[in-house]
């Protein structure tokens, strides 16, 4: 038997799905909610219920949609690895989300529409590049701790590596200069940001 709970659980998730589409097909101005209820059914009452309107349907479909984006980082299991293996299995996966396309079109939406929502943008660093940054400092500190890495701030550390990881490659793919690069230059591209990093940083 389906209880009422579920049934609202299942109405929310089917209206996040659409809008995220929808969004993301045609941003924030180009979506309203009678399109909303439209494809995902029930109707404009549901989404002030569970989202209080549009605008917070958009960050909810926000978070979602960087929460669903980050598992394969979240699912990561590195604790154990030493210090080179952990950080190429970090940089790949990491390089392989943030490349994907779903999460280039939401964060070429995110910079469209954060000087209209300040909270989103806020809401993004601390569900994406807020989350990866601490799960790195996190291995690094601990690795500093059984003296497989030199002492420091781990906080910076974790910012250099993965900035020098993926700053460039990042912003030509999300601006278009280039396409996304092939699996074997992003391989070549994370060797050397983690043989330039344990330069650095190992005892």
């Amino acid at each position: 038997m389906i209880t009422t709970a579920k049934r609202s659980l299942v109405k929310q998730q089917k209206i996040l799905e659409t809008a995220a589409k929808l969004f993301l097909e045609n941003g924030y101005e180009g979506v309203s909610v009678d399109e909303v209820t439209r494809a995902a059914g029930g109707s404009k009452t549901n989404v002030y219920t569970y989202f209080g309107g549009k605008e917070g349907l958009f960050i909810a479909v926000v978070e979602y949609l960087i929460a669903d984006a980050l598992q394969p980082f979240k699912a990561l299991k590195v604790s154990d690895h030493p210090p080179e293996q952990a950080l190429k299995e970090l940089g790949r996966t990491f390089l392989d989300v943030i490349l994907g396309e779903h999460l280039l079109a939401l964060h070429r939406l995110i910079v469209a529409e954060s000087a209209r929502f300040p909270q989103l943008g806020r809401a993004w660093f601390a569900a994406g590049p807020e989350y990866v940054y601490r799960s790195v400092e996190a291995y690094l500190e601990a690795q500093q701790r059984v003296g497989r890495l030199r002492p420091g701030n781990p906080r910076r550390a974790a910012a250099l590596f993965l900035d020098m990881m993926t700053f460039d490659v990042h912003h030509r793919t999300l601006l278009g200069v280039t396409p996304r690069p092939g699996q074997a230059e992003l391989e070549r591209l994370i060797e050397d940001a983690v043989e330039t990093f344990l330069h650095g940083y190992m005892p």
